[in-house]
């Protein structure tokens, strides 16, 4: 009779050294990673813990674009600017047509003139008719044509002055219209305001404005602000005065200084919301905080974040 033996399975070493082999490489591995992942976040934060409060914000003018219209109607005849120009206050912008504005003026000022010799003719009516009220007065004739006469003398003199005060109304109404016309006239040519520089021209050459018809955007002169959406969280860390870091969204290299000029007293929604993450507060309120740029390098318009700076460096957030 055969002795049986039994054998060990031929694959427990394999598979033993196997499991072995990949948990010391697990170990190995595991720490080294963790330490390679935390350390760009562990330098993120630290940047973050220079400023006291971010924000978000857009550049602006004090006062926004100047909004130019034209006073009258009329058709564009011709452009004294390029956009993009330069022009100092009282540049010729804008030129109307000022055929119908010069007629208008022409008509006035005859009318005027009309006036003004009528009222010279009955000047001198009233200086006659008093003149003959005197005469009557001093050589008085008797009885009832006397008294007639001096009734008709003194009569003359009262309608003559009526009629002469009733033509200074007329001068002056003639007078007036003489000015309004003027004004047309001066309308016809648009100037600019203010010092500044033509960002947007609205109508052609040939087209009618409205009265009071928008004829281009003027960006003035004057130094670039920021109006920033600050958190209702981080609003006991800035004060006025307090310097700032303003860097384009856009692409954020270069950075420009820029001072807190006020901290708003009202809430409300933001006007510049934050789209770069995945989800949107609802309910976040915020307070506009003005500040002014040291340059003007930045555009009107352009989005920014402004990162605040502590008034004091020892007051770092920790």
């Amino acid at each position: 009779m055969m002795e049986t033996k039994t054998l060990p399975p031929r694959s427990a070493g394999p598979v033993r050294w196997s499991l072995l082999l990949l948990t010391a490489g697990l170990v190995a591995c595991g720490p080294h990673d963790d330490a390679h992942q935390a350390e760009p976040s562990a330098s993120a934060s630290a940047a973050d813990k220079r400023y006291v409060a971010i924000a978000r914000g857009r550049v602006d003018v004090p006062g926004g674009l100047l909004r130019v219209a034209a006073p009258y109607g009329g058709r564009i005849e011709r452009w004294g600017v390029e956009p993009g120009a330069a022009v100092k206050q009282g540049e010729l912008l804008a030129q109307l047509d000022i055929r119908e504005p010069r007629m208008a003026l022409e008509l006035a000022q005859a009318e005027h003139a009309r006036a003004v010799a009528q009222l010279d003719v009955l000047r001198t009516e009233l200086l006659v008719a008093r003149a003959r009220r005197e005469r009557v007065i001093a050589a008085p004739q008797p009885g009832t044509a006397g008294t007639q006469a001096l009734e008709d003398a003194r009569f003359a003199v009262v309608y003559a002055g009526q009629q002469f005060a009733a033509q200074e109304s007329a001068v002056l109404v003639e007078k007036q219209r003489v000015a309004q016309a003027t004004q047309v006239m001066a309308a016809a040519t648009v100037r600019a305001p203010a010092d500044g520089r033509v960002v947007q021209r609205i109508a052609q050459v040939g087209e009618y404005v409205e009265p009071h018809g928008l004829v281009l955007h003027l960006l003035p002169d004057g130094p670039r602000i920021v109006r920033a959406d600050l958190n209702e969280a981080l609003i006991t860390r800035v004060q006025v005065g307090m310097r700032a870091e303003v860097v384009s969204v856009a692409e954020g290299s270069v950075v420009h200084g820029a001072r807190v000029l006020n901290v708003g007293e009202v809430f409300g929604p933001p006007r510049a919301p934050d789209t770069a993450g995945s989800e949107q507060i609802a309910d976040n309120r915020v307070v506009e905080c003005l500040l002014e740029l040291d340059d003007k390098a930045l555009r009107v318009g352009q989005r920014v974040l402004v990162r605040f700076l502590p008034a004091n460096p020892a007051e770092t957030p920790k």
